[in-house]
């Protein structure tokens, strides 16, 4: 990449694109810390609530992502290159030497976004799926279908291992 074919207004705009998707990443993983926090609480009430404000922040996030495409499209045509072979490593290398900062900034701040938006997320989905096993496992035992975790067989006529037609006790005291 040369500095020679860059137009700097476009790579102002490019930079700009790039902070309103960074300041959208942070708010979206504030959304995640919050999600995280409701999730650790156990407070099922506000679960979904949650999980939809993360979801509102990441179609921002998707719509903030296609601006950028579309800024970086435009770069790359007067630079005269494919969209695909500009990269933030690239542009924090290779820009005019008053934006070479700015790039390596936005370079280093999405990758610790993506990482820490990586970390929250599994550790999320962690908690939502250990909170899913343990609504399945009521269920089941609500609707008196065997749970492989509950003994739920009783010695027949003739000393064998049979099903039981009985829900737990505790989760009818519990229900």
């Amino acid at each position: 990449m040369t500095t020679t074919h860059q137009n700097p207004d476009q790579l102002s705009r490019l930079a700009e694109t790039l902070w309103h998707e960074r300041r959208l990443l942070e708010f979206l993983l504030f959304k995640l810390v919050s999600a995280n926090l409701v999730l650790a609480t156990d407070d099922r009430r506000f679960v979904g609530p949650a999980i939809a404000e993360v979801d509102k922040v990441a179609s921002k996030v998707r719509h903030a992502e296609k601006d950028r495409d579309t800024v970086l499209a435009e770069v790359a045509s007067t630079m005269g290159v494919p969209p695909d072979t500009i990269t933030l490593n690239l542009l924090a290398q290779n820009a005019p030497a008053d934006m070479r900062s700015v790039f390596a900034d936005h370079r280093d701040g999405f990758m610790d976004l993506t990482n820490e938006i990586e970390t929250l997320t599994r550790e999320n989905r962690h908690l939502a799926t250990l909170d899913l096993d343990e609504i399945t496992g009521t269920l089941r035992l609500a609707g008196g279908t065997p749970d492989a975790s509950i003994d739920t067989q009783s010695d027949t006529d003739d000393g064998r291992l049979g099903p039981t037609s009985q829900r737990p006790s505790q989760v009818d005291r519990v229900l």
